[in-house]
């Protein structure tokens, strides 16, 4: 029995070893990235691009699923607003400002959840101007051959602001941003990216259209 085990160990350990040798051969075998405020700004364009992503966080071990739209909101009562409407699964809607201000638009709060670091890995509305910035600066930050997303990848790392650090995987071929992963006060989130075009049959699935109604216009 203990033969079987020691053989399916070592037959597992070989095939990751294949695995991972795969994976560096496909990242070597790539051109090297350009240089990272050119990669930065390609990139940037799909933010700006797309104005809505769904989004896989993983924060603390757990797995949530939400979605994130840009744009401007209006309430009942008060005036349009330029900002990101972060939902989660099964948790809250959030109106997450150009200030930093979080607002709680449905659901219930959770103290739990760092809400304006999801929104800066998982909204475009965040990210946009954040790489732009970076691009645009002429700021210390680099690209790198990586792996993400089951893929290789051109990893960014952009200098910390505010406290606040963000690495970006994108397609070394398309620069389309794959994964994005942040640190702030102590805490990690990461979100893989999937970006799509805003339709109202998505935006009734993540609960975007509870009670702000967002302009469809760009």
């Amino acid at each position: 029995m203990r033969r079987a085990l020691l053989s399916v160990a070592i037959a597992l350990a070989g095939a990751a070893s294949v695995t991972a040798s795969g994976w560096a051969i496909q990242a070597a075998a790539l051109t090297p990235p350009k240089p990272a405020y050119r990669v930065a700004a390609d990139t940037s364009t799909w933010f700006h691009e797309y104005r809505l992503v769904v989004d896989v966080f993983h924060l603390d071990h757990r797995r949530i699923t939400g979605a994130c739209l840009r744009g401007w909101f209006s309430g009942p009562g008060q005036p349009k607003v330029r900002a990101s409407l972060l939902s989660l699964k099964g948790g809250p809607v959030l109106l997450v400002s150009g200030g930093r201000r979080v607002t709680l638009v449905a659901g219930r709060r959770s103290r739990l959840l760092p809400a304006r670091l999801l929104a800066s890995v998982g909204c475009t509305g965040k990210l946009a101007p954040r790489l732009a910035g970076a691009a645009q600066s002429g700021a210390d930050f680099t690209a790198a051959r990586s792996y993400a997303a089951n893929q290789p990848a051109i990893e960014l790392k952009l200098e910390r602001l505010r406290g606040e650090r963000l690495t970006i995987y994108v397609s070394p071929r398309t620069y389309e941003p794959l994964v994005v992963s942040g640190d702030a006060h102590g805490r990690e989130a990461t979100a893989r990216l999937y970006l799509t075009r805003v339709t109202k049959r998505l935006l009734a699935r993540f609960h975007l259209l509870a009670e702000f109604e967002p302009s469809l216009e760009r």
